[in-house]
């Protein structure tokens, strides 16, 4: 079987000299849209042909038997995929859409979407019924809900595919051993936000002070957006005296300007593929910070990780698949080591349980769409154990 993904580019290549709008452009504006484009083309055991965002539809049908696309939060009033719509409409293969999240505030608000995402998400559920396939597996129920209210279209909820990139069936007891190594965490990194996040800044700015230990020295690791990742590469000259500013003030405001940029070069970095990625990672005892994909990684690393979530979409990810997470609104006390390993929650063997049950689902979603999963997924599912209860409840 041949099977398109439709994203940018195969690999960054030999990005250690590339400019930046290329390299920006080849995440798709975000580092951690690796994570999941990883995920969904290890998952998938076919001959994989990447596709550029404007492939010819001609192309796809004349190369491909089923374009998958590996999906971000595109449900969201940030987005306008009228072009995307325009172009999917054309297609004639199976389309498959993998981690398609929804993205709002809270949960008690309903997703906001353009003209143009409702029509690519209109494209996505005909190309299924079509087939006759169900076609769409969304990052968890909050945004199947607000598919099913959009549409009355059904889809299956069950996480992100980065939940699958590690193939031991045990990781969930491994990242527990490596957690209780020690009394207290020693070397942290941090996922960096966003430098217009006021609501997370004061519990970044703790953060970073306990990542620049200097006996365990971390390193603070930023995705998005275009200035927070220049910082990562020393491209000061490239961002705007004010913008410039803006970060300083997120994150080392007791820093002068200069003193600022000394600490990005020793710090901030920035990955362009996922296994350099998560080689750092393993280095560390934990990693926080309000990226869901950073610490999603760190997990796959099989190392302690937790989201400070400030959203819908970001804690709908973490609850799908077991990624310790912790309110930006309820931190209000200080942050320290022995604090953070208070908070921080996390039972390897229920961890490992939870997961085969997910992938258990993964697997059926991928062979009821027509697609074969690779082989560990199905060995990861074998490991299920669910009781007679939740058996027959989910054959219901």
């Amino acid at each position: 079987m041949k099977v398109g993904l439709l994203w940018e580019n195969k690999d960054a290549g030999l990005y250690s000299n590339a400019d930046f709008k290329t390299l920006y452009r080849q995440i798709g504006h975000n580092n951690g849209n690796l994570a999941f484009v990883h995920a969904v083309k290890n998952q998938v055991d076919a001959e994989i042909i990447h596709f550029g965002w404007g492939a010819s539809p001609d192309r796809i049908n004349n190369e491909v038997d089923y374009l998958v696309i590996p999906c971000a939060n595109q449900l969201g009033k940030q987005t306008n995929l009228a072009n995307s719509a325009r172009n999917l409409s054309k297609i004639k293969k199976p389309i498959v859409a993998i981690g398609l999240g929804a993205q709002s505030k809270s949960f008690d608000a309903d997703v906001e979407l353009s003209e143009g995402t409702r029509a690519w998400l209109d494209v996505l559920i005909e190309n299924g019924q079509r087939h006759g396939i169900q076609n769409i597996y969304t990052r968890g129920p909050y945004t199947s809900d607000q598919i099913r209210k959009l549409t009355g279209a059904e889809t299956v909820a069950n996480g992100c595919p980065t939940h699958f990139i590690n193939p031991r069936g045990d990781l969930g007891r491994r990242i527990q051993a490596n957690w209780e190594r020690h009394p207290l965490p020693q070397r942290i990194a941090v996922a960096g936000g966003h430098e217009a996040w006021a609501n997370v800044r004061e519990i970044e700015q703790q953060l970073i002070s306990m990542m620049m230990d200097p006996q365990f020295p971390g390193v603070y690791i930023v995705q998005s957006m275009a200035n927070m990742i220049k910082i990562s590469r020393g491209l000061y000259d490239e961002i705007e005296s004010e913008d410039l500013e803006r970060l300083h003030r997120h994150t080392v405001p007791h820093y002068s300007l200069e003193q600022f940029k000394s600490w990005a070069q020793n710090y901030a970095r920035s990955y362009y593929d996922v296994a350099a990625w998560m080689d750092e990672l393993r280095r560390h005892d934990l990693l926080i910070g309000p990226r869901f994909h950073g610490a999603q990684l760190a997990i796959q690393a099989e190392r302690m990780a937790c989201t400070v979530t400030i959203d819908s979409r970001t804690e709908e990810m973490c609850r799908e698949t077991g990624v310790p997470y912790l309110r930006a609104a309820d931190l209000k006390e200080p942050l320290t080591r022995a604090s953070l390993r208070k908070l921080i929650k996390f039972n390897g063997a229920q961890y490992d349980k939870h997961r085969a049950s997910k992938c258990a689902r993964y697997v059926s979603f991928l062979r009821g769409a027509g697609l074969t999963p690779a082989a560990y997924l199905v060995e990861i599912a074998a490991q299920r154990q669910a009781d007679p209860v939740e058996a027959s409840a989910e054959l219901a």
